[in-house]
């Protein structure tokens, strides 16, 4: 008999005693039980050889047998339901904790791990929040964007040094002379709908993402695009660019189908991993079998959301790994992402990510260059105080920039009170508390507006942020020269944050790294000008957040990607 049904004997026995020695009558049991004595019988045998209760019987007819009762109700279900899990049942087991979330979430973290089913590796995690629709053409946040690396592929790939590789498109040309650029594709390419990655689809796919707002600075010199064949796509631009391979190694340039720009019902990629299940509860990815590349060694990748039990747990978001459950006590391995650096025994990978937590002045403010200045000296990033996260003081974008040094300004005059605006992030509510504590002292009011990601966003675009100081973050991706150059070039946030005579300057300054540099040299060419931006006191860089990839060493494959998670598509194990 199955232990859930099981369970529903054992609970009818709970009324007679728990952790005691009863003295009953077989015939007793069976009636508390509702069932025959013969039938009754057999199922005190199978829970006494499971270790749920022990039972001494007593030859002769209305003789008391001794029943013990080993387990309360609750400590039965736990259990029970951490075995569900472990064989991915997990709708019986959220039935199994009356459906209790809370309950259900601890198990979940306690149970997340890597285990094998039939043959295949599974592996099943735990996330702080729901995640948005992953989507390559709408604004997402860094763990969001992560994932779209898993479930999409792009033309090519570009690396952290600004080297671009091949994925869907296996060469690419560029004639110096005539500014186009062509790409070749794989033949037999599908999206994980089944349906076809033609040059024809590719066409139609750029051709509607350059009409898009968030795409147009980008694509703005791209003035046609065309199927030389149905495995050939040109792209014919105005103006010299000999980083177009690399920029478009992007993630908002993942290869989706052209009907999904409206509507996306099911999500439909073109990468390792298709999107199984997208609910509010979880998120399911299942190996592809028919990606490009190599098909990943783990068949499936469960991510369960499950809210932080602390306030200030930013950065120590969970992702365990190898636990294993059985009816024996329990070992745990664990791959976590947090900050904590006295772990004994364990591997990590800790590094400092590329980007940072800033403030940008909105231009609406009016605040003058030397009242811009003198903020930033109060607030800065080395001197704010009860604000926990572990990083390290921003000195600029990006942490292998110089770093930019201020002469000290005299007092200037300061409005009364200044807003801040922020979206809904734990770093980002912990520094605007902590920045409004700083200018309180100084004798300055501070609102702070709260607004979600997708909200922050939209008013972004719509020029529509008033605040006087505005929170963001720079998030580089693995492809960060062009990550980098395109934060810069179209960031809605920033953009909305600079004069129009700035955001012109800005513009046309990363038009001439494009039009005279290689991938290869983005970085070279664009950290003058965002030193000259935080010179200008257009903004201010506060953090460089620290991540730790931590996991003891049962996994292989294992390392730490630009945005803190493990590439799924490299982890295997042994066992």
């Amino acid at each position: 008999m199955s232990k859930d049904k099981l369970l529903l004997y054992y609970l009818r026995l709970v009324k007679l005693g728990i952790k005691q020695e009863i003295l009953i009558a077989l015939h007793d049991v069976a009636e508390t039980m509702f069932t025959s004595t013969r039938h009754c019988r057999t199922l005190l045998k199978e829970m006494e050889s499971i270790g749920w209760l022990e039972w001494t019987p007593k030859a002769g007819r209305n003789q008391r047998s001794t029943l013990h009762l080993r387990y309360k109700p609750e400590e039965l279900k736990i259990a029970l339901a951490n075995q569900m899990i472990s064989h991915g049942k997990y709708e019986k087991a959220l039935v199994l904790v009356d459906n209790d979330q809370a309950l259900f979430g601890q198990l979940l973290q306690k149970s997340s791990g890597t285990r094998r089913r039939e043959g295949r590796l599974h592996i099943q995690l735990t996330y702080h929040r729901q995640f948005s629709e992953l989507l390559p053409h709408k604004p997402l946040r860094n763990s969001e964007r992560f994932l779209l690396r898993q479930v999409y592929a792009c033309l090519t790939q570009c690396d952290e040094n600004g080297n671009v590789t091949p994925q869907l498109a296996h060469h690419w040309q560029y004639d110096e002379n005539t500014y186009q650029w062509r790409f070749y594709i794989r033949p037999q390419l599908s999206f994980h709908d089944g349906s076809e990655i033609s040059a024809d689809e590719i066409v139609k796919l750029f051709s509607s993402l350059k009409q898009l707002p968030r795409y147009k600075k980008e694509l703005s010199h791209v003035k046609g695009i065309t199927a030389i064949n149905p495995y050939c796509i040109a792209f014919q631009l105005d103006q010299p660019d000999p980083g177009f391979a690399g920029l478009i190694a992007d993630v908002k340039y993942s290869i989706q189908p052209t009907s999904q720009l409206q509507s996306a019902n099911v999500t439909i990629g073109s990468g390792a991993f298709q999107v199984q299940e997208h609910s509010e509860s979880r998120l399911q990815l299942q190996a592809f079998d028919n990606y490009f590349a190599c098909r990943a060694i783990v068949e499936t990748v469960t991510i369960w959301q499950v809210p932080l039990q602390e306030a200030d747990s930013f950065g120590k978001t969970e992702l365990k790994a190898d636990a294993c459950v059985s009816d024996q006590p329990s070992c745990s391995h664990y791959l976590s992402v947090h900050n904590d650096n006295d772990i004994i025994g364990s591997h990590q990978y800790t590094r400092i990510e590329d980007g940072c937590l800033l403030m940008l002045f909105n231009h609406r403010s009016q605040l003058l260059r030397a009242q811009r200045k003198y903020v930033s000296q109060i607030l800065n990033p080395s001197q704010l105080v009860n604000f926990q996260i572990e990083a390290i003081p921003a000195r600029n974008l990006v942490p292998s920039w110089m770093n930019t040094l201020t002469s000290p300004i005299s007092k200037q005059a300061l409005p009364p009170t200044l807003a801040i605006g922020l979206f809904e992030h734990p770093a980002l509510i912990g520094c605007a508390n902590s920045m409004a504590e700083k200018l309180k002292r100084f004798g300055i009011e501070c609102n702070i507006n709260i607004y979600s990601f997708e909200a922050f966003h939209a008013m972004a675009s719509e020029n529509s942020l008033a605040e006087d100081l505005i929170l963001t973050s720079l998030n580089l991706d693995d492809n960060r020269p062009t990550s980098a150059f395109r934060w810069l070039l179209s960031n809605e946030v920033l953009h909305q944050s600079l004069t129009t005579e700035n955001s012109d300057w800005l513009i046309n300054e990363l038009v001439t790294v494009r039009q005279n540099h290689p991938v290869t040299e983005y970085m070279q060419g664009l950290e003058p000008i965002a030193t000259s931006m935080i010179n200008e006191h257009w903004l201010l860089p506060l953090y460089h957040h620290r991540q730790t990839l931590h996991f003891e060493g049962v996994l292989k494959g294992v390392s730490i990607t630009a945005w803190g998670w493990p590439s799924f598509l490299d982890v295997w194990s042994e066992d």
